[in-house]
């Protein structure tokens, strides 16, 4: 055997060579692009509203902590006025259901703005 006959051999090996790590290359890269888009789809479909909701609580703990104690408080001095006071009591009831009543609208809003925001549905006017 003469040395003319093993280069076409190994010309051959290297195209072939060159040819399978392109082919691993292109697999390669579709295996990231789907497994980035699995990781897309599943962070979207687990994150829902109530559980984000849940984590602004938890990372705002400090803020809402005198919050909720001035709601005690306040609770506790509105009792009071009813009890001493008992002909305050359905105008102190209807002011408090009004004012819940409009917390809730907004309460509403808020969270429809934030599902159109998270679906991508959502325009704002100035736009």
């Amino acid at each position: 055997m003469s040395k003319t006959s093993q280069p076409p051999l190994l010309e051959k090996n290297a195209a072939s060579a060159d040819d399978f790590e392109f082919t691993l290359n292109q697999n390669i890269n579709a295996l990231i692009i789907l497994k980035n888009e699995n990781i897309a789809q599943y962070t979207q479909d687990v994150t829902d509203i109530t559980s984000a909701l849940v984590d602004l609580k938890w990372k705002n703990r400090r803020e809402i902590y005198p919050l909720r104690f001035k709601e005690e408080v306040y609770g506790a001095v509105l009792s009071e006025i009813i009890h001493s006071q008992p002909k305050l009591k359905q105008i102190i009831i209807s002011r408090l259901e009004e004012n819940y009543q409009q917390i809730k609208t907004r309460e509403a809003q808020t969270l429809s703005i934030t599902r159109g925001l998270i679906e991508g549905t959502y325009k704002t006017p100035n736009l």
